[in-house]
């Protein structure tokens, strides 16, 4: 039985290592590329609500906010500029193909008319907002109808009526 020498194999696992090391940051940069879960990413990882969620290992919770498809402009320009939401692609495309979709934490916001979801038609939509009193502060100075409610004192709850008219509660986040 011959000796190997130690040097070529540990330069081979070297570049095995990093060769998979750059295959799999060229899937996290590039949604498209299907992955398998991993436990750890990297810093400059690019942002998906999805892959956020799984590596926190939380659920992601799906709002719906109706409106119509002639509000389009007004209500994205409310939830994107003023309340400074992260717009994100559609998870169930093609379905969902009026409106848009937007993200807050591990809460996947659908703006549209027709859900391809279930939701709780009672339920007043709600999702988690970070510097919650400097955007109550902006959206008052804008004049949109706003209102604390301190039914749970250790809550910060924000109630909004959107531009299309629909009542949310923004939580402090």
């Amino acid at each position: 039985m011959t000796d190997l020498p130690l040097i070529p194999i540990i330069a081979l696992v070297a570049f095995f290592a990093f060769f998979r090391f750059m295959r799999n940051r060229a899937a996290d940069v590039d949604e498209d590329i299907p992955r398998k879960t991993r436990k750890r990413r990297g810093p400059d990882m690019a942002f998906s609500a999805g892959r956020d969620a799984a590596h926190q290992n939380t659920r992601l919770q799906k709002v719906f906010v109706p409106m119509e498809p002639h509000e389009e402009a007004v209500v994205r320009a409310f939830y994107l500029d003023e309340l400074g939401l992260m717009e994100m692609r559609a998870p169930n495309y093609p379905k969902d193909t009026d409106g848009f979709w937007a993200v807050s934490g591990t809460w996947q916001i659908y703006f549209g008319t027709r859900p391809s979801f279930p939701f709780d038609v009672d339920a007043l939509p709600s999702f988690p907002i970070r510097g919650l009193k400097d955007v109550a502060l902006r959206l008052d100075a804008a004049g949109y109808q706003v209102a604390w409610d301190r039914r749970v004192s250790y809550v910060q709850r924000l109630i909004v009526v959107d531009p299309a008219g629909t009542e949310i509660a923004l939580i402090g986040g």
